[in-house]
């Protein structure tokens, strides 16, 4: 039995409300920061990280634990708070920092609670192009408030002009050696678009995109995605997992429509 169905649904329905509130309040700090400028570093493995970051992270830690004080805590920025409790907060503030400090609206805030492992709630915002995707369990998922259901494909639909969103081949060949990989599905899916922000992943679920492949991503990255794409009628496949020093465990994923997921996952099965 999926453990998630033992959460009542009135108590889904409050967190899915709860995390649209708080993520609301996130997308209303980075307007302001918009308007009135930022400041930017870098951290030492070279990427960047803003004071919004920081603020957007810290705001949506106070609400967290203010509404639920028995919860654990995830974020990129600072360290995990209650790492035992079963429930988990899990959140970037702005994934695609890049993007972000150049301007480009592809960039997002990703917020997900998790229950001893489990997705039950996923929510991913574009504050910029107004885009927000969110999903509960057992509740679908939805797109700016409209419910989202996907279609699969035809296998014989499946003829490289689908389309696929790819992470840069660098996200390939960052933590290990898989520019191959990277090689392999660009050939056989040369209709792909490469977007380095989970701008690939609402897509995926909206049915913009037929799948999303992921590669060298820590737990906040995708912790929404899962719960979005199957609430959504889609698939979500994890391909890799491996450890590196500096960050923990990071994963590879593919997710969306089932039939072209089940092709994609054959690549990473190939070039083992």
């Amino acid at each position: 039995m999926d453990i998630r169905s033992q959460i009542s649904t009135r108590d889904l329905e409050q967190f899915h409300a709860r995390a649209m509130d708080m993520i609301a309040e996130s997308r209303a700090i980075i307007h302001a920061a918009v308007a009135t400028g930022f400041d930017v570093k870098k951290k030492p493995d070279g990427s960047y990280v803003t004071n919004v970051d920081l603020k957007v992270e810290e705001h949506l830690r106070g609400l967290i634990q203010r509404h639920f004080p028995d919860h654990g805590i995830i974020g990129e920025e600072y360290p995990p708070t209650r790492p035992d409790a079963a429930f988990q907060w899990i959140m970037d503030p702005i994934d695609g920092t890049e993007d972000f400090v150049q301007h480009l609206p592809t960039f997002g805030s990703i917020l997900a609670l998790h229950n001893r492992g489990e997705p039950v709630v996923g929510v991913i915002d574009h504050p910029l192009l107004d885009i927000r995707v969110s999903a509960a369990f057992g509740l679908g998922a939805h797109y700016n408030g409209r419910r989202v259901s996907l279609t699969d494909l035809e296998p014989s639909a499946i003829d490289g002009t689908e389309r696929v969103m790819l992470p840069a081949r660098a996200n390939f060949i960052k933590y290990r050696d898989d520019g191959r990989l990277f090689d392999a599905l660009t050939r056989a899916h040369p209709n792909h678009r490469i977007y380095r922000s989970c701008f690939a992943h609402a897509c995926a679920v909206t049915g913009q995109a037929d799948a999303t492949v992921e590669y060298g991503d820590p737990i906040w990255d995708f912790a929404a995605s899962r719960i979005l794409i199957e609430e959504a009628g889609g698939k979500f496949t994890v391909v890799r997992t491996w450890s590196v020093p500096s960050l923990g465990w990071v994963y590879g994923s593919v997710f969306g429509k089932p039939t072209l997921v089940d092709r994609l996952v054959k690549h990473f099965k190939k070039e083992r």
